[in-house]
């Protein structure tokens, strides 16, 4: 046992000493003053019994149920019975004793409790650690498709707020703030699960293993808060007694002194510190649940949740809904549609197309990259189109570990197809990262996709972890002021950043500290914080970009790879960045590989401004224009 009992003896070896005068020395004393000066004594030996180690002590020869022997027992009823003050003395004594034995067996017991809690919190810490982000275990048959980086780190404020009861536990060094600080870190937990479960679109995606997470970690603090009521209450009973003792060995001029020292004062102010960083990661926690819980309510409630067999659709109407990607009902992916999607007569009538399958970037959602081909829809030019968000991304569920291009096309092609009976034929579109996306989804339905668009896309290299110094200008570039390890003209989609820094912003992002000021500094609503710009500061986000890069030159490089035997007769337009082909001839390489993919490729348009084409009004145009001839023309070839 750790030497936290040792408080006591400082508050022991602070009281006041007696001592005696000349009168006493000389016998000459009257009976009041022998019954103080028997007091005294009494009160010494219960200062030396103070002072004698709480820890590993001499198995004693007194009976086990008391103090005292049975004579010895005896002979002190007779002197207690004719000197009342030596049985005050006495009871005083008796008190501290019982309270140091029951304080030993409390230490023993908490240590015990929060050992225990600490080595589950750590176990279950490492289960959802691997589920999460690594191996799907499907515990219990249940999966979180809102998962986050928000259970890993509550139960890693569970594990350090026990450890600080573990360490913490000292009599004289206790303060009531430190039960209120426990109980207030667990009503905060049981409150951040009510936000999740007050929102239907939260609630029906958490799952039972999150919330038996909350609960747990609220379990433990209440086991905290529960310890440190009984340790204060040990040291309320200390501070009690020795007060009644400072008062009778000075007879009634002083008080117990109560004072620290400096090791004591670090001691306090570290538990303190340790403790009011967790009660403020708490708070600010508590502050991003309810503000996602808020944008979710708000962005979500407009999404009919009945399937297409049971709505009815006119010509012009608009689709919007959640769809599995498997039998298994493993998660949900969110699809919206402009058109009558339903519509699957013969294409050879002019006025019925294709539907446009767009497929948005790595930073973004279509609610952001896809609004050329929206504006192309409200100008009637082009009749339908439907565009998702990859799993992770804006409204659709979090993915079970792991994930790949392959994985995510397999459960397109199944929500469209089987959920929401959404025959075709497309034509996809895939900006930047979702070019790969595209090309993986074309390939392994052919039968139903009629052409195939590449705006400004990723090449399959880019995949790879060495990609960035192919893409960056050789040494011997022409250009004597370009430096050749500047990174800053890359866009955010193509900065990847790898694992470890996506890790330390998905582990920053439970705190929502951009999200916060998204709306309290740049005003922003909240589809900016679920679809748009403020995209990549969620946590649900961050970890899917952390399992894509996981994955991506493993199994999702080999997904591209294997795809582009089977493109090779699909009817191709690319599109590229004039912007970025001339800051990375590297780039132009990779666009002008991408134009080799199929022998049925339309045109390959370079097109005006940078990489989010999307912007920039002249080449938005000249992409809209590549469109609609790929939609309206006939194979050439």
């Amino acid at each position: 046992m750790p030497t936290s009992i040792i408080a006591s003896d400082k508050s022991v070896k602070s009281l006041p000493q007696t001592s005696l005068n000349q009168s006493e020395m000389n016998g000459d004393y009257s009976n009041e003053q022998v019954d103080e000066r028997q007091l005294a004594v009494s009160t010494n030996t219960t200062v030396e019994n103070e002072r004698e180690p709480l820890i590993n002590v001499p198995e004693s020869k007194r009976n086990i149920g008391g103090r005292y022997s049975s004579n010895e027992c005896v002979n002190r009823e007779a002197h207690d019975n004719d000197n009342p003050a030596l049985a005050v003395a006495h009871n005083i004594q008796d008190k501290l004793y019982q309270m140091h034995k029951d304080y030993r067996v409390f230490i023993h017991n908490s240590k015990w409790i929060l050992n225990l809690m600490i080595l589950l919190n750590t176990i279950w810490l490492v289960i959802t650690f691997i589920n999460d982000f690594f191996f799907n275990m499907s515990l219990f048959g249940y999966s979180n498709r809102y998962g986050s980086f928000n259970d890993l780190c509550l139960i890693f404020v569970a594990i350090v707020a026990n450890s600080l009861n573990l360490w913490f536990n000292q009599l004289g060094l206790y303060s009531s703030l430190d039960v209120v600080q426990n109980i207030s870190l667990c009503l905060l937990t049981l409150f951040n699960l009510f936000l999740l479960l007050i929102v239907k679109y939260t609630r029906e995606r958490i799952g039972s293993i999150a919330i038996f997470t909350y609960l747990w970690t609220a379990f433990a603090f209440v086991i905290g808060s529960v310890l440190d009521f009984y340790l204060l209450k040990f040291n309320d009973e200390l501070y009690k007694n020795n007060n009644i003792i400072a008062e009778r060995e000075t007879q009634g001029h002083e008080q117990y002194d109560n004072k620290h020292t400096l090791r004591e004062w670090l001691y306090i102010a570290i538990r303190s510190v340790a403790k009011l960083g967790l009660l403020i990661f708490m708070a600010f926690y508590t502050l991003n649940t309810l503000l996602t819980a808020w944008d979710i309510s708000r962005t979500s409630n407009t999404v009919v949740s009945s399937y297409p067999s049971q709505m009815v659709f006119t010509e012009a109407a608009s689709y919007e809904n959640y769809h599995w990607v498997d039998d298994n009902h493993t998660y949900k992916i969110h699809i919206t549609c402009y058109g009558d999607i339903f519509n699957n007569t013969d294409l050879d009538n002019d006025n019925n197309q294709a539907i446009v399958l767009f497929e948005h970037g790595g930073y973004d959602t279509g609610y952001r990259s896809g609004t050329w081909i929206q504006e192309l829809y409200h100008l009637n030019r082009i009749k339908r189109f439907c565009m998702y968000e990859r799993p992770g991304y804006g409204l659709s569920d979090s993915p079970p570990a792991p994930i790949s291009i392959s994985m995510v096309a397999e459960g397109l092609k199944y929500a469209l197809l089987n959920e929401a009976k959404i025959k075709g034929p497309f034509v996809t579109v895939g900006y930047d990262m979702g070019g790969l996306f595209t090309r993986v989804f074309t390939a392994k339905n052919i039968d139903i996709v009629q052409g195939m668009m590449l705006v400004d896309a990723w090449h399959e290299d880019l995949l790879l972890k060495n990609y960035l110094k192919r893409m960056l200008p050789p040494v011997d570039d022409d250009d004597p002021s370009r430096n050749p390890d500047d990174r800053s003209w890359l866009p955010q989609e193509i900065g990847r950043h790898n694992e470890f820094k996506l890790w330390w912003q998905g582990l920053w992002s439970t705190l929502g500290l951009r999200l916060q000021s998204s709306w309290l500094v740049a005003h922003h609503g909240s589809r900016d914080r679920i679809f748009g710009r403020d995209l990549p500061y969620q946590g649900r986000f961050l970890r899917a970009k952390f399992l894509e890069s996981i994955t991506s030159s493993i199994l999702s490089y080999r997904d591209v790879i294997n795809s582009n035997d089977r493109l090779i007769d699909v009817k191709t337009s690319i599109v590229s960045s004039k912007d970025m082909v001339k800051k990375s001839y590297r780039w132009g390489n990779w666009q002008r590989e991408l134009t080799k993919i199929s022998r049925k490729t339309q045109e390959w348009k370079v097109v005006d401004g940078g990489h989010e084409v999307y912007k920039y009004n002249l080449g938005k145009q000249q992409t809209q224009d590549v469109l609609l001839r790929l939609v309206g023309e006939k194979d050439r070839y």
